[in-house]
C-alpha cells in the first residue's frame, strides 16, 4: 500500500468518527505537496465537507487533526491498546507513519512522513523487482487492440503512435496483473487490396514468384499507380471493386494473389516490430480477414434484430444521437450496395468475437482521434445488438498527430510530419536516421567503443528517443518531431533518463559491490542530508503512479516521474559524495542509488525502452 493510500485510510477513519453524517461513500483526497517545505502530502478534505457540514474548511480540518493527534497520541511513547478493530489498527498506522500534521491557509492539512517509515519502506522494497507496486486485487481479461497498420506497404509514422502508445498500455496492464490479450487488427481485406490484386493480376498474371522477389517499395509503387488508375479509369475501378468481392467470396485465384502479398508484407511488419522493441508478434495477428467468414452472420443477426434498413441498396443501421453536420441521421453501413462489407462490419465482428470467444472483460482500441465517432457508433450498435454488455467497457483511445516545423517566406509554422517530397515518413527511415545520429553521439563520448557495442547502444538510444518523445505527451495531444531535442542528454528526453541509469550503473561498478549483496545488506540506512530524504520520497512514491492508470491509460505521468527522479538524483549526485563518504554514508547512498536505478529500469521497460550500461 502506498503512503497516499495509508494516509487516506487514516483520514477516512477520522472523518467517519468526527462526522458520522458524511456517509460511508466519502473518500478523502490526498496529493503530494507541491512545495516540500510544507510537508510531504496534503489533503483538502475540509473543502469537500464544508458545505455538507455547514462550517468552514478550517474547522473541519482542525477537528480531524485534533482527533488523530489525540487518539493516536503522537507525543506519547506508550503503546496503543492491542484490542482488535479497524480504528485501533488505523491509529497504530498513524503513529508509525505520520510525524506531523499541520493546518495551512483556509483549511489544507499538510502531513510529513516519519523518517523511520521511509526507511522501513525502502528496506521492504529494495530487493523487490516490482519496486513496491502491488498487483490489482481483481484482475481482468483485457483486449488491447493497437498498431493495426494497413498492410501492403511499409509502416509509417501514422502507425508509430498507435504502436508505441498501445504497447505501453499492454505492458503496464500486464505488470499490474491483468491478463492482456494483444490484438493487431491490421487492414488486409478492404478496397485497397482490391486495387492491389487487380494491379498484380494485370502486371504479373500468375507469376507470383516475381512478386515475392520484388522489393516492398515495388508493391507500394504498384498501389500508388493503381490508385491513380482507379481515379481515372472507370473500367479499372470496376475491376478493383470486383476483386474485393472476389476476395470476400473466396475466389481461389484472387486469394492466391492476396496470400502472396500478405506473406511478403507481414514478414516485413513483424521484423520491424522486433527492431522497434514492440511486444507484438505473429501470435497477436487478428486482421480484418480473420472475420471474413463471420461478416454475413453479423449482417444477418442485425437484420433479425430489426436494426437494419435498406438505403439505396445498402444495409444501414441508424442510431439515436448520431447526426452529420447538417443535422441529418448518420448511418452505420454494414453492407454496401454491391453486397461487399467494410470496416464497420469487421469492427462489429471483432466486438462479438472478443466478448463471446475471448471472454474479454474490457476492450481498449488505440487509433487516431479521427476515428472517435466511428467507434462511438460501433459501441452503440454493438450494445443495441446485445453483443457488448454494459459490464464490458469498450474504450477508444484516440491520439494526436506528429508535426514538424517548416519555414516558408521567413515565417515558421507547424504542419503534419512529411518527407521533403511530401510523402509519409516510414518508421524504418526514422530508425535508420536515429541510429546514424546515435552512433555519432556515442562515438563522440566513447571513441574507442567496439562495433558490436556501438550498434547495440545506437539502436537502443534511437528507440528510447522515439518512444519517450511520444509517450511523454498526453495521447490526444499533437507533438512536434525534432531529432536534436529527442536525442539531447539534457531535458525531458529518454536519453536523459538512460544517462541517469548509466551514471548509477557506473557508480555501482566502481564501488566493487554486487547489487544483490548490496540490496540484501542488513546494515541500517541513515539520512544525513535533506537531499537524501527528498530522493527517498521520490523513490518511494513510485507505486502512486499506478493508482489511476486504469482510468487514464496514459504513460505521460510515468515519464514525468522518471524525469523528476533522474533530475533529483543528479542534484543528489552533485551535493552528496558517495564513494568518498564515510562508511555509513557511503552504504546508505549506494542503497539509495540502487533504488533509483531499479525504478528507472522498471519504468523504462514499461515504456518499451531497454537500458544501456554505458553511453
Amino acid at each position: 500500500m502506498s503512503f497516499i493510500e495509508s494516509i487516506r485510510d487514516i483520514l477516512n477513519q477520522a472523518v467517519t468518527d468526527c462526522f458520522p453524517g458524511s456517509g460511508s461513500g466519502f473518500v478523502c483526497q490526498v496529493t503530494p505537496c507541491q512545495d516540500k517545505k510544507f510537508g510531504d502530502y496534503q489533503s483538502n478534505l475540509g473543502f469537500l465537507l464544508a458545505k455538507r457540514e455547514k462550517t468552514s474548511p478550517r474547522n473541519i480540518a482542525e477537528r480531524v487533526v485534533a482527533w488523530i493527534e489525540t487518539e493516536a497520541d503522537f507525543k506519547s511513547d506508550a503503546g496503543l491498546e492491542t484490542e482488535a478493530g479497524t480504528t485501533c489498527a488505523g491509529l497504530r498506522a498513524a503513529r508509525l507513519l505520520i510525524e506531523t500534521m499541520e493546518i495551512a491557509g483556509p483549511g489544507f492539512i499538510n502531513i510529513r512522513i516519519r523518517d523511520e517509515a521511509l526507511l522501513t519502506e525502502l528496506e521492504r522494497t529494495l530487493a523487490d523487482p516490482r519496486c513496491g507496486v502491488e498487483k490489482v486485487a481483481s484482475p481482468q481479461r483485457i483486449v488491447v487492440d493497437y498498431s493495426s497498420p494497413n498492410l501492403a506497404k511499409d509502416l509509417h509514422v501514422g502507425t508509430m503512435r498507435s504502436t508505441v502508445i498501445g504497447d505501453s498500455i499492454a505492458r503496464v496492464l500486464e505488470f499490474l496483473g491483468h491478463e492482456v490479450l494483444r490484438q493487431n487488427h491490421y487492414g488486409d481485406w478492404g478496397a485497397n487490396f482490391g486495387v492491389l490484386v487487380a494491379m498484380i493480376k494485370q502486371e504479373h498474371g500468375a507469376n507470383l514468384e516475381q512478386l515475392q522477389a520484388a522489393p516492398l517499395q515495388a508493391v507500394e509503387e504498384l498501389y500508388a499507380r493503381g490508385s491513380a488508375l482507379k481515379a481515372s479509369s472507370e473500367d479499372f475501378a470496376a475491376k478493383a471493386a470486383e476483386e474485393v468481392n472476389k476476395l470476400q467470396n473466396g475466389d481461389v485465384e484472387s486469394l492466391a494473389v492476396w496470400q502472396a502479398l500478405m506473406h511478403k508484407t507481414l514478414h516485413n511488419c513483424h521484423a520491424l516490430y522486433r527492431t522497434f522493441n514492440v511486444s507484438l508478434d505473429a501470435s497477436h495477428d487478428c486482421p480484418e480477414s480473420f472475420y471474413r467468414d463471420d461478416l454475413s452472420n453479423v449482417v444477418r443477426e442485425l437484420g433479425e434484430k430489426n436494426l437494419l434498413v435498406d438505403d439505396n441498396h445498402a444495409k444501414c443501421a441508424y442510431l439515436d444521437g448520431f447526426q452529420n453536420v447538417a443535422g441529418d441521421p448518420l448511418p452505420v453501413i454494414v453492407q454496401k450496395s454491391d453486397k461487399g462489407y467494410n470496416y464497420s462490419t469487421t469492427d462489429l465482428a471483432g466486438v462479438r468475437h472478443r466478448v463471446r470467444q475471448l471472454r474479454a472483460q474490457q476492450i481498449i482500441i488505440v487509433t487516431d482521434r479521427g476515428q472517435e465517432l466511428h467507434f462511438r457508433m460501433i459501441r452503440a450498435l454493438a450494445q443495441k445488438a446485445g453483443w457488448l454488455p454494459d459490464s464490458v467497457p469498450l474504450r477508444h483511445l484516440g491520439y494526436g498527430v506528429i508535426l514538424q516545423e517548416i519555414t516558408e517566406n521567413g515565417r515558421t509554422r507547424k504542419v503534419r510530419f512529411r518527407t521533403r517530397s511530401g510523402g509519409t515518413v516510414k518508421i524504418r527511415e526514422l530508425l535508420d536516421e536515429g541510429r546514424r545520429r546515435s552512433e555519432q553521439l556515442t562515438l563522440e563520448r566513447n571513441p574507442d567503443i567496439g562495433t558490436e557495442e556501438l550498434d547495440e547502444i545506437a539502436g537502443k538510444l534511437t528507440i528510447a528517443a522515439l518512444k519517450y518523445a511520444d509517450l511523454k505527451q498526453r495521447p490526444e495531444s499533437d507533438y512536434t518531431f525534432n531529432w536534436d531535442l529527442m536525442l539531447a542528454n539534457q531535458g525531458n528526453t529518454g536519453i536523459y533518463i538512460l544517462y541517469g541509469y548509466v551514471r548509477i550503473a557506473s557508480l555501482l561498478r566502481k564501488s566493487g559491490l554486487d547489487e544483490d549483496t548490496l540490496a540484501q545488506a542488513s546494515d541500517p540506512v541513515t539520512l544525513t542530508h535533506e537531499l537524501e530524504r527528498e530522493l527517498l520520497m521520490q523513490v518511494l512514491s513510485f507505486p502512486e503512479l499506478f493508482a489511476a492508470y486504469e482510468q487514464e491509460l496514459t504513460s505521460h505521468t510515468l515519464c514525468s516521474y522518471l524525469y523528476d527522479l533522474a533530475g533529483c538524483y543528479s542534484r543528489f549526485w552533485k551535493e552528496c559524495p558517495i564513494l568518498t563518504a564515510d562508511k555509513d554514508a557511503q552504504h546508505s547512498r549506494l542503497l539509495l542509488s540502487l533504488a533509483v536505478a531499479s525504478r528507472l529500469k522498471l519504468g523504462l521497460s514499461l515504456l518499451g525502452i531497454d537500458i544501456v550500461e554505458r553511453m
